[in-house]
């Protein structure tokens, strides 16, 4: 083909062309970006559909009502799948519906102001749904992002008719100080991320599998028992409460038997090994196959301390460990020299394959770490240490 020969598809009027990729599946109209610098732009304004008026708070509940329920993947008048609505002049949220019954809400302020502190309570209605729209967007997994004191009443309502609600991700929401989620049946997944002035955590979900938390520690008041599957606690910040308020057991109980945990030492260190001191030869994570460890150096003593706790993990086959000298590290002065479980070193790990070791650039204290982890596997078992300085 002549390299300059006209593009006619490019050409076409921008009506047309955004009728013809209303007709594609999401999964192909989404590669017509690649086509050419033109079909990027012509991409965003596909997906999108805005409403520029200077409303309300409430309005968001029904413009965002109305785009769920009018959603129609076959149809291809009903197929958009992004909404922004403005309201309060210089704020406006944008919704967005993506496969798989994701929708993602994220909320923005075009003026710059201090965020009003608040707390926020949301409950997932799963057991008497208060509407059930079959013709529209079905809504399994919820990212909200942005969430402030003006918009989460808003959001805690609409979240009410979302009855098939399984995963639930939350970041980014600044003011935020207070978070009560109530589940007692569906949901399954829950992410909290980037949310910088929470000290408090309540959660009331008895079939939760995935509980993934990013930032400081704060208080977390668990209700009912249950077992988590993935338990991710990558609190690098350290803690949000002071004079170790908060109890420790509940928390325990529900990762005792995951399969996969993220963990930050001084939280073994602070909290973890305390509580389990006095029964320290028989609690164990049996069923943990894959441990990610945070920390910020690993020196002698953060070794000791990552090798006790492996101690723990009988079944561990996987060993990631994360080096950032930016981590929190306790103040307090414990030791792990005098633990029984310290005193013994060969073929306790039976299972461990994997190490992967990154951040750490101290070759003398990488050296000691591996030798000592050879010491804990089998003596005929081989095991593939990755290495990675960024």
């Amino acid at each position: 083909m002549d390299e300059q020969e006209q593009d006619v598809l490019s050409s076409l009027p921008l009506e047309l062309l955004l009728h013809i990729i209303s007709f594609l599946p999401f999964e192909s109209a989404r590669l017509t970006p690649f086509v050419s610098t033109r079909f990027r732009s012509v991409w965003s304004q596909a997906l999108l559909v805005a409403h520029s008026h200077n409303g309300s708070t409430e309005d968001i509940s029904h413009g965002v009502s109305r785009f769920i329920n009018n959603f129609d993947e076959h149809n291809p008048s009903k197929n958009t799948r992004k909404l922004e609505l403005h309201f309060d002049k210089s704020n406006f949220v944008s919704t967005i519906l993506a496969p798989h019954n994701v929708m993602h809400m994220s909320f923005f302020s075009g003026v710059t102001k201090k965020e009003e502190s608040f707390c926020w309570r949301l409950e997932v209605n799963d057991l008497i749904p208060r509407l059930v729209n079959s013709s529209g967007f079905l809504v399994k997994t919820l990212c909200l992002d942005s969430v402030d004191s003006l918009t989460h009443e808003i959001v805690s309502s609409m979240v009410l008719d979302f009855a098939f609600l399984e995963n639930l991700k939350i970041c980014g929401c600044n003011g935020l100080t207070s978070l009560t989620i109530d589940s007692p049946t569906k949901l399954l997944h829950l992410s909290i991320s980037g949310c910088t002035q929470l000290t408090y955590l309540e959660i009331r979900s008895c079939k939760l599998k995935t509980l993934h938390y990013q930032g400081s520690l704060p208080l977390i008041k668990i209700h009912e028992h249950f077992n988590l599957t993935n338990a991710i606690f990558d609190v690098r910040q350290g803690p949000s409460y002071y004079n170790n308020d908060l109890d420790i057991g509940p928390l325990l109980l529900i990762i005792k038997n995951s399969q996969s945990l993220t963990l930050s030492r001084w939280m073994f260190e602070e909290l973890i090994k305390p509580s389990i001191s006095s029964s320290w030869t028989s609690f164990q994570f049996y069923k943990l196959q894959e441990l990610r460890w945070i920390d910020n150096a690993m020196n002698q003593e953060n070794i000791t301390f990552l090798i006790s706790f492996l101690k723990l993990c009988p079944s561990v086959e996987r060993l990631f460990i994360t080096v950032d000298s930016n981590t929190y590290s306790s103040k307090q002065e414990i030791s792990v020299a005098d633990d029984h479980a310290s005193k013994q070193t060969r073929s306790v790990l039976r299972n461990l394959e994997l190490v992967k070791l990154e951040g750490s650039k101290n070759k003398e204290d990488n050296n000691q770490l591996i030798l000592v982890l050879q010491e804990m596997v089998e003596i005929d078992q081989p095991l593939l240490v990755l290495f990675s300085l960024c």
